[in-house]
């Protein structure tokens, strides 16, 4: 009757698995199905591992010169980070950190052989690859000690644990006491057992709670490489370039593999899981795979880094895909060898229902309009664009055809009070910094909202215009706002002139965000002042003072 009972149960337990497991898949299949092209993708905690998402991009850096990376006031500037977090349809840490580092890098050497149009348009096309390709990304997943790897891949040497040859030892004494003293039946070499065995627990939970964050990043190194090989099985086609690398790490990969089925075994909350640690920890059997682990990966950096873009440049095409789908408008630009920007229909990718614009810069801009008419908007979404052309193969445009260029930004100065530097001092700094980079001869797009405004009219104007002249002889396209009038006629034909107005009535003001050809001479300052409600007498008094 004991048999029938626990054979019952036994058989229970195995089929509440098995439900578990199936309403587990089926709720992985339906994410993956109806997540691709939601603009929605929650992302509630991303804000908690930007530090992380960003290790890949420290690393990438150091191979680019300032005018082929997006600095960190044209990033702030651009407000990037929304960018990011709207464009980042990733599954996995890897694709998460190349799509964050890719943005950050305008360079012609960053053309990689995976992530381009071609293989985004390849996943949109074939839905049933896409799926089981994301299947296994969704595997990888983002934990959080996922996006250390790189670090850890690149400092191998630095990674082992302390005392690293005496785990074998331990293990082989433990075996050696158990089985002797079962066959001999010693009580000393029982008891000898019990010492070795307490004392491999003691290690263990010791090891275990130092070094946990750098065995957990050892595992997601082994779920990067069995991501890679997977996916070189689903899409051949794309995996050429890799597969040098992945042939290398393939016994990395076996000794990999059988430290996550153990971390695997352990990583859950339920009271097995709790006791299965104890019981098995003092075999030090994760401990031996993960020197093991390192010292196989200890010449095969250069192969696991491949390996590790390789799937995060697959994760960040079918991302890209996904981030295609959830926009209402989208196209591919076309790249010109020319000094000139053209984008028809051009639009801010964070605006709902924005007002679309056609810009064709063939010369630099000047650009003037009143307060609040869409130029810093539209400043944003030429740059953002340029952007997004030469990183995502992306534009919010009806059409693109843009140089490759750097892009450089001083649009949302602040004083900095803690290191005492005052607007003024800042924003010179700002445009200094672009002063440096069109030294390096390669062809820069810079943007400035209201040109140094932080000081007095007559300084002001004289500093703009030297500026002005200074970039109009060096490799560049310059589109600055100014409420400046004297300033866009002082340069008219030399540069070219175009505004933002707005339409006045005696109860409001009204914005039509379209840009015009030419110089705005109207300003709405006072106007703006009546329309939100500032008292007549103040209104008044100031129109009396023009």
């Amino acid at each position: 009757m004991k048999i029938i009972f626990i054979g019952v149960a036994i058989t229970i337990v195995i089929l509440i698995l098995i439900v578990m497991n199936f309403r587990t898949k089926k709720a992985i299949d339906f994410y993956i199905r109806h997540s691709y092209g939601d603009k929605k993708r929650v992302k509630d905690d991303i804000n908690d591992r930007m530090e992380a998402i960003s290790l890949l991009y420290d690393n990438e850096k150091k191979n680019y010169s300032p005018s082929e990376l997006i600095d960190d006031v044209t990033w702030d500037d651009l407000d990037m980070n929304s960018i990011f977090l709207r464009a980042d349809h990733t599954d996995s840490f890897a694709g998460e950190q190349c799509l964050y580092s890719s943005l950050h890098i305008l360079s012609d050497n960053n053309q990689s052989s995976v992530m381009n149009n071609e293989t985004a348009a390849f996943f949109n096309k074939n839905e049933e690859k896409r799926n089981n390709v994301r299947k296994l990304l969704h595997s990888v997943g983002k934990p959080i000690n996922g996006y250390y790897s790189v670090g850890i891949a690149e400092n191998l040497s630095t990674k082992h644990l302390p005392y690293k040859s005496i785990y074998p030892v331990l293990l082989i004494s433990l075996v050696t006491f158990g089985v002797l003293g079962l066959v001999l039946r010693s009580p000393l070499l029982l008891m000898l057992l019990i010492a070795n065995y307490l004392l491999n627990l003691v290690v263990h939970i010791f090891l275990r709670a130092s070094f946990e964050a750098r065995l957990e990043s050892l595992f997601s190194m082994g779920l990067t490489i069995n991501a890679g090989f997977s996916i070189s099985k689903i899409v051949p086609e794309l995996s050429k370039d890799a597969a040098g690398s992945l042939k290398k790490l393939k016994k990395a990969s076996s000794i990999m593999n059988l430290l996550n089925m153990k971390n695997s075994m352990l990583k859950s909350d339920d009271p097995l899981s709790s006791l299965a640690s104890y019981i098995t920890g003092p075999f030090m059997l994760d401990m031996i795979l993960y020197t093991m682990g390192l010292n196989e990966l200890s010449d095969k950096t250069d192969d696991y880094l491949k390996v590790y873009r390789f799937v995060g440049d697959i994760d960040c095409s079918i991302a890209i895909a996904s981030f295609r789908e959830s926009l209402s408008t989208y196209c591919t630009p076309k790249f010109n060898d020319d000094k000139s920007i053209e984008f028809t229909g051009v639009f801010h990718p964070m605006i709902t229902d924005p007002i679309a614009n056609d810009i064709k810069q063939k010369k630099n801009v000047i650009l003037t309009g009143s307060n609040a008419s869409g130029k810093s908007t539209f400043i944003k979404s030429v740059a953002i664009n340029l952007i997004l052309a030469q990183t995502i193969f992306t534009c919010t445009a009806e059409s693109a055809c843009v140089p490759r260029c750097g892009v450089i930004t001083s649009m949302a100065v602040r004083d900095d009070l803690a290191s005492g530097e005052s607007y003024y001092i800042r924003e010179i700094k700002y445009l200094k910094r672009m002063t440096e980079c069109v030294k390096q001869g390669r062809l820069l797009f810079l943007a400035i909202d209201e040109i140094l405004k932080g000081t007095n009219t007559k300084e002001r104007i004289a500093a703009s215009k030297a500026v002005l002249r200074y970039f109009n002889e060096k490799n560049c396209m310059l589109i600055v706002a100014t409420h400046d009038v004297d300033l866009a006629e002082a340069f008219d034909g030399l540069y070219e002139n175009f505004y933002f107005c707005e339409k006045l009535d005696e109860e409001d003001i009204i914005f039509d965000y379209t840009i015009h050809k030419g110089i705005c001479r109207s300003s709405n300052a006072i106007k703006l002042l009546s329309v939100i409600g500032f008292p007549d007498e103040i209104v008044n008094s100031a129109l009396s003072e023009l």
